[in-house]
């Protein structure tokens, strides 16, 4: 049940949140305005990129 709880992190809700609305922005019948889904798109990429390139031990790789 640990490893359940350790799934579901901020990072993870966040992820799955945007890559949802990502995906609904590319699929949405009715079009959506280029401008809105280009900066989308840079700030998933921005998120997506901070928490897959953080360090979560970096005290323990200080020493």
């Amino acid at each position: 049940m640990k490893k359940f709880y350790d799934l579901i992190d901020v990072k993870s809700i966040v992820t799955l949140a945007m890559t949802g609305a990502l995906i609904a922005l590319l699929f949405c019948p009715g079009g959506v305005n280029a401008e809105a889904q280009n900066i989308f798109c840079t700030a998933y990429g921005a998120v997506i990129t901070y928490f897959f390139t953080k360090r979560d031990n970096w005290e323990e790789e200080k020493e």
